[in-house]
Parts: C-alpha cells; structure tokens; sequence
C-alpha cells in the first residue's frame, strides 16, 4: 500500500536518537510521560532499540505540526524526565512524513 503525504494529511515526525545508562529504568520514566506527549499534540509513537548496543533508543513520535513537536521537545518537563530516565545522549530532528509505503 503506498500513500502519499498531502498538506492536508501530512504529519510531523520528531525523531530521538538517544543512548541511556538503563534501558528498563528509562523506558519506565518514557511511559509515565505519555500524558505529556498527548498533551503537546503527539498522534501516536514508534520506540525503537538497537540491536548491538541495547541502551541506544529512538524514538519516532507523530505530530500534526512542527510546532507541537518543537514545543514538546523544548520543554522543561521533557529535560526532567530524561535527566531521571538516565539519558546520557539525545539528538531530535523533525522530518515531514512524504509518502507511506507498506510491503
């Protein structure tokens, strides 16, 4: 199934590439947080873990506009939880959702 992205569909993709001390201890402090997610306009979220180093994380979380994703990914409450999630490392970057395609 392949869908391109129009304007009226298009989605904003925040994406975390991160690396904790503690994958458990971190993934708890991710899912007390999921209010504030919803909370900043997050649709919904992938949670993804390496393979060859387990505490490397990314996190692919879905808004409707840049600017909720801005917004969440610049607010306090979000430095609070990783500082007590254990996170030593993270790089967000916001993509635009260009076309869908399922094999």
């Amino acid at each position: 199934m392949r869908q391109i992205a129009t304007e009226a569909a298009m989605t904003v993709k925040l994406i975390a590439q991160l690396h904790v001390q503690d994958f458990d201890a971190f993934k708890a402090v991710f899912d007390s947080v999921s209010q504030l997610r919803k909370e900043h306009g997050a649709t919904g979220h992938r949670l993804h873990r390496g393979l060859d180093d387990r505490n490397k994380v990314v996190v692919v979380t879905e808004y409707r506009d840049a600017d909720e994703a801005r917004g969440f990914a610049q607010s306090t409450e979000l430095k609070e939880a990783q500082e007590r999630a254990g996170v030593e490392a993270r790089d967000f970057t916001l993509y635009e959702e260009v076309e869908d395609v399922t094999y």
